[in-house]
């Protein structure tokens, strides 16, 4: 079983396209384009601190030297930084550079910033937009990186003043931890204004309790103070105003972008609501089965509801070809088997163009591509075969789902979960025995199946075990049996009595 799983982690390496490596060359490149945007942004402030002390050109020399030591020394600690943890931004080449052009366009920012005070910086938007966007555990390798840009900033209006750099560097620090555990605390859309104001306060402190420590004067202290202040809680507020477009120039999936996909004011869960009822109650349950099976086995519970409420968007083409929208007449009746496998089949891809159409994370897209695997649509094959008498007369291909198997934990649970609901909705007054053999039968098929569905999901037994009995729960909870009611007229005739 451990080779099964090991030869699974390998499978999933290979199919999940979405997520390029990052190669020695490639983490490079980028770092070194960081180095060089943050040496100009270094030598920038500088020279301009240099001209309003009037520095002649030859000191200039002197400039670009400190300014190419910083900018390789500050870089170079960045990246043994994020190997040394070995965590998924070293892994991921779209997050790592997400990660540098948020440092690099916070280090330019504050190169313009800092003219006016050198407390007045903008490295808080380089920290939130990163735990926003990556991951707390880059928000806090920004934090180091921009709390020494910071110190750096404060040395060049007076050099002289070694607590300035100081102080600038132990504020920054704290302030930018602070901001970004009350990103996690605070999760909604104005979460990055709140996660400002707190860092703007945390860091407002220390700089007032170092500055005070080497006697600083106070009027000093308190001006510097309210700018870094209003520096933190202007990089909050930008943040929030800039989260909807990096999170769609980046194509990030965030919890405030997978909350606002949830609201049944979307146009596409409202025609679906309206056109394909039966669908939308179907991904409904769906949905419910798979928000907690992800909670068992450490998938992203959100995804899989979202993945859930759109995995079938596709039928919406044609609702009448699908049963739940179906009354009392079937047009599959009427059409030869191979039309309605292709009719069947088609709503895979026709979900995916509507999804890719209205620019929707392409996480979700990739779980709807990949939630019904290259499986069989084995009722139109077999009624198929049955009218040709042969199954050498019939082309297997044309009944099967032209897609790649599920590669994730999210999408293999979306393909348990719709097969799993689908065969338990098809049963005639289940009871709990029922349906816990139904649902064994429908896992064991897609995972144990010489052609299993689930060959190249990071799925294990175990997370297989638990994610049945997960679903046992719901769907009892689902179909559970209830009270059958007298008839109107003896209920009526019983209050009079």
């Amino acid at each position: 079983m451990q080779k099964q799983a090991k030869k699974r982690s390998r499978n999933v390496g290979r199919a999940g396209g979405t997520k390029r490596a990052v190669t020695p060359r490639s983490a490079f490149i980028v770092l070194a384009c960081t180095a060089i945007a943050e040496y100009f942004a270094f030598y920038l402030r500088l020279a301009d601190a240099g001209a309003k002390a009037g520095i002649s050109h030859g000191g200039y020399v002197m400039c670009a030297l400190i300014c190419g030591v910083a900018s390789l020394a500050t870089t170079a600690g960045f990246g043994l930084l994020l190997f040394a943890e070995r965590n998924r931004i070293t892994k991921n080449l779209k997050q790592l550079l997400i990660t540098a052009i948020l440092l690099i366009v916070s280090t330019v920012l504050s190169a313009f910033t800092t003219c006016i005070g050198y407390a007045f910086t903008a490295a808080f938007l380089g920290i939130i937009l990163a735990a926003l966007l990556v991951g707390r555990h880059c928000a806090y390798a920004c934090t180091a990186m921009m709390a020494v840009y910071a110190a750096l900033f404060a040395c060049f209006p007076d050099a002289a003043l070694a607590y300035k750099p100081f102080s600038m560097l132990a504020a920054v620090s704290a302030g930018g931890f602070a901001a970004v555990i009350a990103l996690k605390i605070n999760k909604g859309r104005t979460s990055s204004i709140v996660s400002g104001v707190i860092g703007g306060i945390v860091s407002c402190f220390i700089l007032i309790c170092v500055q005070a420590f080497f006697g600083a004067p106070i009027a000093d202290v308190l001006l510097d103070a309210c700018r870094l202040f209003a520096g933190s809680v202007i990089c909050g507020v930008l943040a929030t105003g800039l989260m909807p477009v990096c999170e769609s120039i980046f194509d990030v999936t965030t919890e405030a972008r997978l909350n606002d996909l949830l609201n049944n004011n979307n146009p596409i869960l409202k025609r679906l609501m309206f056109e394909a009822p039966g669908t939308y109650h179907h991904s409904i349950l769906v949905a419910a089965l798979a928000e907690s099976a992800a909670d068992e086995v450490g998938a992203n519970p959100l995804l899989c509801k979202v993945a859930a409420y759109y995995h079938d968007v596709g039928k919406l083409t044609s609702p009448a070809h699908f049963k739940e929208n179906q009354r009392d007449y079937n047009i599959h009746d009427e059409l030869p088997p191979e039309e309605s496998a292709r009719r069947i089949i088609a709503h895979r891809s026709d979900g995916v163009a509507l999804l890719t159409k209205h620019k929707f994370p392409s996480e979700v897209v990739e779980i709807v591509a990949q939630h019904h695997g290259d499986s069989f649509v084995r009722f139109f094959y077999n009624k198929a075969v049955n009218a040709a008498g042969s199954p050498e007369a019939v082309d297997a291909a044309a009944y099967r789902y032209k897609a790649n198997k599920p590669s994730t934990k999210e999408s293999a649970i979306i393909m348990l979960a719709d097969c799993c609901e689908a065969a338990v909705r098809s049963m005639k007054n289940p009871t709990c025995e029922m349906i816990a053999d139904k649902v064994h039968e429908v896992i064991n098929g897609l995972w144990l199946r010489e052609d299993g569905q689930l060959s190249e999901s990071p799925l294990t037994a175990k997370d297989i075990k638990k994610i049945e009995q997960s679903f046992l729960k719901t769907l009892s909870a689902q179909y559970h049996e209830r009270v059958e009611y007298p008839p109107l007229e003896e209920k009526t005739s019983g209050q009079q009595a």
